[in-house]
């Protein structure tokens, strides 16, 4: 069995579940809401819809650096008003250290500690204050099947001559004398504690502070450690140092979804040696690669034939129309795919101007990747190219010497991949074609699977066609194999006018396909859906990211507490929602009428 921890599983884990399978558990019960257990596994798998409960129950925080850190004691301080048992939780030790010693002082408020004893991190401590353990000794019984654990949290009754400890459980209320020794090298201050120290903790509600560079384990094991409450709090404005302000972050700083995002994407799994080469050698891990060589290198042809006269020419006409549109980030993009156009015959200067006037420019975040996006390029490049939406070798290109056979060789490389990854598209349907309506067409599971590999859609994400793309040809393309799909499958179209209807926000969400299945998956179990949507709308405004997300937690929080095993061969493609014997439920949200049995399904794998 592969648990679902959040510690790093050896690497050679991934190569037995890749070649034999493995058995994962998909039941939570730390979680006093059950729609925050299923959250927790999405979030583990990368799953971006897991945002969506986070941002809809007010747990994602944003603010400076320094405010960040003073929110983050300030909710933990009343939570410790309300006699909830809170934990701190911070990127560095020294941050933790700072928080550590900060509670203590709030907690003595000027008052005499008394003796003190020196911990491992180099803070004291005193009777009544809160300190954890930070390794295993089965020496130290505290019962006679339980002893003393990395992750303990414990108050301090008593100090001995020795530098020993009396401290009492925090959870289970058990008692037990620590040695000076292990006092000296295996306890610290408790109230707060980094996120790699955090594995073994657990408490009523957590705040935790992140950086934006964390992994998605650490963030997984952030937000898993408390029962009723997990918040994150996240720096997402500049701490005003000037020396700061010419960086991109600084000039175009990220939303806090977009950190989260970030976080979420980078897997910090190790892979073993017998992976990376498995994965070296898979088309279609080598097809995305091998689509952006190419479309590096036609660029940079088109640049070289073009000449530095008119490589300036055009950098100062863009100068003229916008000030500040060469220092963009996607400025070398756009003006690559101009001087593609100068290859192609046309005006590179004219094209620039006919897609900067389209629409206005000042609100964008970046103008150059806006106009990139409206150059309609279809018609002229995109012809000819290795894969439908990329541009082929314009004939000035093509009666190089130098670069005919060199873009050749690259368009041939990723024509023979694709074809590789329509081979292997014949065997077992992927996870984002797992639909159980209608069964996707084996020529379209071909052709997404080509577009998904090129375009470098991550495995998990279960949009068909992934993320939005940028390139005018792209979107073209992505649009018609989405309207191929819908065509094919007639799945989801009874809730998307249920939605627009009632939620319309949820109808622009990528996650909308799968809330679809998930509404018509309710529906088989027997659950009035419909109701379950209308009820979980009423319940306030959705949050402006991940709504589509947001709605599908709402909905699963309402539904019933006891959920006996389904079916696998009446409905093969779900995943039974988490079972519990405790229920949080929202006061605004109506009981759900249980005229059928009552069968739930979570998220889809």
């Amino acid at each position: 069995m592969i648990n679902n921890s959040s510690r790093s599983a050896p690497a050679g884990c991934s190569d037995i579940e890749n070649s034999h399978g493995a058995v994962r558990l998909t039941e939570l019960h730390r979680f006093t809401d059950p729609a925050e257990a299923a959250a927790t596994l999405a979030l583990r798998d990368g799953r971006p819809e897991a945002l969506g409960f986070y941002l809809d129950r007010q747990r994602v925080h944003v603010g400076d650096p320094t405010t960040t850190l003073d929110s983050v004691f300030n909710a933990w301080q009343t939570d410790r008003s309300l006699g909830l048992d809170a934990v701190m939780l911070a990127p560095t030790r020294e941050l933790v250290s700072s928080l550590n010693q900060r509670a203590r002082d709030q907690r003595l408020a000027g008052a005499t500690p008394g003796r003190e004893v020196k911990l491992a991190e180099g803070n004291v401590a005193s009777v009544g204050d809160l300190i954890i353990t930070r390794r295993n000794d089965r020496r130290l019984r505290i019962s006679a099947t339980d002893w003393v654990k990395n992750g303990d949290r414990w108050t301090i009754l008593n100090l001995d001559r020795t530098g020993g400890l009396r401290v009492r459980h925090v959870r289970n209320g058990r008692t037990v004398t620590l040695p000076a020794a292990y006092v000296q090298t295996s306890v610290e201050l408790g109230y707060a504690s980094t996120v790699h120290t955090a594995q073994g903790v657990t408490a009523d509600t957590v705040h935790g502070a992140v950086t934006g560079e964390e992994s998605r384990q650490q963030l997984y094991t952030m937000l898993t450690r408390g029962r009723s409450a997990n918040h994150v709090y996240l720096s997402v404005v500049g701490d005003g140092d000037p020396h700061d302000v010419i960086r991109f972050d600084s000039l175009h700083p990220r939303t806090a979804t977009e950190l989260l995002e970030q976080i979420l994407a980078r897997d910090a799994t190790p892979a073993s040696a017998t992976t990376l080469q498995r994965e070296q050698q898979d088309p279609a891990a080598r097809l995305g690669a091998a689509t952006a060589r190419y479309l590096d290198a036609l660029h940079l042809a088109a640049e070289h034939l073009a000449g530095p006269q008119a490589v300036a020419r055009l950098d100062q006409s863009a100068g003229r129309l916008l000030k500040g549109l060469t220092q963009e980030p996607a400025w070398p993009t756009l003006r690559g795919h101009l001087l593609l156009f100068a290859a192609a015959g046309a005006d590179p200067v004219a094209e620039l101007l006919t897609a900067a006037a389209q629409r206005d420019l000042t609100s964008a975040r970046d103008q150059a990747a806006v106009i990139d996006t409206r150059i309609e390029d279809t018609g002229l490049v995109a012809a000819g190219g290795p894969l439908p939406w990329l541009p082929g070798i314009p004939d000035r290109i093509a009666a190089d010497p130098t670069w005919w056979p060199y873009l050749h060789a690259r368009a041939d490389l990723v024509v023979q991949l694709a074809n590789q990854i329509r081979l292997n598209a014949a065997g077992e349907a992927p996870a984002w074609a797992a639909q159980p309506q209608v069964p996707v067409p084996a020529e379209l599971i071909a052709d997404m699977q080509v577009w998904r590999a090129a375009t470098q859609v991550d495995p998990g994400d279960l949009r068909p066609t992934g993320p939005p793309q940028l390139g005018y040809a792209a979107r073209i393309w992505q649009h018609r194999l989405g309207m191929r799909l819908a065509v094919d499958t007639h799945a989801d179209w009874q809730w998307r006018q249920l939605l627009a209807t009632e939620t319309p926000t949820t109808t622009a969400d990528p996650f909308l396909p799968e809330l679809a299945e998930r509404l018509s998956n309710l529906t088989w179990a027997g659950f009035d859906t419909i109701h379950l949507v209308r009820s979980a709308a009423a319940a306030g405004p959705l949050p402006d990211d991940h709504p589509a997300a947001a709605l599908w937690w709402r909905i699963l929080d309402q539904l019933p507490p006891q959920i006996p095993n389904q079916d696998p061969e009446n409905h093969p493609n779900t995943v039974p929602a988490t079972r519990r014997t405790t229920t949080t439920s929202r006061d605004q949200q109506p009981p759900v009428p249980r005229s059928a049995p009552p069968r739930a399904f979570g998220p889809s794998r």
